[in-house]
């Protein structure tokens, strides 16, 4: 099973979307895979192959990582705790060489203050930088991003005004015909509309799993579901699998088909995360933690 996409272009793709491609074939060939299966792989499963192998190698160990980093920052609340009867000695010492008086409201909020700015470099001193905690996020749209531009390549179809005007691409090879179940042809769109509906699924069971996870204080970062900030993302967050079924609609099946292996693998992965024996195999924190901010539970401990 060999052959390349026959494409003609008047602006060339990003090089990660030429790589994924290439990748692509390359899985679809066999040259990817030597003696595992040397004749290659119908695209069918050349397409779910690499979808689980790019998340299994790149974002299930960020994902792991992610949830280790969320353990070390709920060590550290015990650390700020003992640090904050030093912090409030300080700022009451330098009240008094100005010979100010505070009201309780205004010293409570300096006291914050001042806990909250020792946080940060307890967290940079432990390696927990916010930034970590959106590493996973930043891997996953490019990868995301470029399998899905590569794989409308690969079915014959530019991405809009991302290929510039003119772009024009050739199905490769077997991308017509190597298809499964009902959606042999992997260029078209789904007649049956079943594709469309199952990356609704999917994509609601990791949004109702990403809310589960939440209230249990078990995502990365700690998330606080209190703020209205998360809130608002939160209820934004059930828009997604509608706009993800709508889209998938005027979808080439392949596209919609990666969406549906990439979705069912991390939703499967999450479900699995909560498993209290892998939880402490993997070195996560418990599955429960308190919802209210450590900043304000330290207060409130102090106070």
């Amino acid at each position: 099973m060999t052959g390349d996409a026959s494409i003609e272009v008047l602006n060339d793709p990003p090089l990660m979307v030429e790589l994924t491609q290439i990748l692509l074939d390359s899985v679809h060939s066999g040259s990817a895979l030597g003696t595992l299966a040397p004749d290659g792989l119908p695209w069918w499963a050349a397409i779910a192959g690499t979808s689980v192998l790019l998340r299994a190698l790149l974002l299930t160990p960020l994902s792991i990582y992610q949830q280790r980093l969320l353990k070390r920052q709920a060590g550290l609340e015990q650390i700020l705790a003992a640090w904050v009867p030093t912090i409030r000695s300080s700022l009451e010492l330098k009240l008094q060489l100005q010979k100010k008086e505070l009201a309780q409201k205004q010293f409570d909020k300096q006291l914050r203050k001042r806990i909250k700015a020792k946080h940060s470099k307890l967290l940079m001193a432990q390696g927990c930088h916010p930034f970590f905690s959106l590493l996973l996020s930043l891997c996953q749209m490019p990868i995301w991003m470029s399998m899905s531009w590569a794989l409308r390549h690969l079915s014959g179809q530019p991405v809009g005004w991302l290929d510039g005007p003119g772009a024009t691409f050739v199905p490769a090879d077997g991308m017509s015909t190597e298809g499964l179940l009902w959606f042999t042809d992997l260029t078209a769109v789904d007649p049956t509309m079943c594709l469309p509906v199952i990356i609704f699924a999917t994509s609601m069971g990791n949004v109702l799993l990403m809310h589960w996870r939440a209230r249990r204080q078990t995502l990365a970062g700690n998330v606080s579901t209190k703020s209205l900030l998360a809130r608002g993302l939160m209820a934004a967050s059930f828009v997604a699998p509608f706009a993800m079924a709508l889209i998938s609609l005027q979808q080439p099946s392949a596209m919609v088909y990666y969406w549906i292996t990439s979705s069912t693998f991390g939703l499967a992965q999450n479900l699995v995360f909560q498993i209290k024996g892998v939880r402490k195999a993997l070195g996560f924190p418990p599955p429960k933690l308190s919802n209210t901010d450590i900043i304000d539970r330290v207060f409130s401990k102090d106070k």
